[in-house]
């Protein structure tokens, strides 16, 4: 996905971005890395101005995530959900019109009952700012895995 692109890689753990980048600036690729942490909307919005400082962005893959074994729920929410929500929202403001996104996530939702359709919609339709807000994303109702 990233031939020929420069790629711009974030992470928590600048050490482990800088780990990475080793890895792929040996197999060719122009690799730039910085520092993100996707539960702080100021720290998103740097990740974007960086991004587009390089030149215009055609992809964002995003993989930032924590499991119950490393987290509790409220870090978990805080991520997991509106962590993505607001990568996919901001991102969204700047990439290429012919420019695509992908999220990989754990399999970790699936350990939980279904939503409901009201649910659903919900999580579809709620602004970035409000997710965590959803009564039904309340850590005290997080069911224990």
């Amino acid at each position: 996905m990233s031939a020929g692109k420069h790629v711009l890689l974030a992470d928590l753990r600048q050490e482990n971005a800088e780990a990475a980048a080793k890895t792929l600036n040996e197999a060719g690729f122009n690799v730039t890395t910085t520092k993100v942490d996707v539960s702080s909307r100021g720290s998103v919005q740097a990740l974007v101005e960086r991004a587009t400082s390089i030149g215009e962005v055609s992809g964002v893959i995003h993989t930032a995530g924590v499991s119950p074994s490393q987290a509790s729920p409220e870090t978990i929410l805080k991520v997991d959900l509106y962590g993505t929500a607001l990568v996919l929202k901001e991102f969204g403001k700047v990439i290429a019109r012919s420019g695509a996104g992908v999220v990989i996530a754990s399999q970790s939702g699936h350990r939980l009952s279904p939503l409901s359709a009201a649910q659903n919609a919900a999580l579809a339709m709620t602004p970035v700012e409000e997710l965590l807000k959803l009564p039904m994303l309340q850590p005290e109702l997080a069911p224990k895995v």
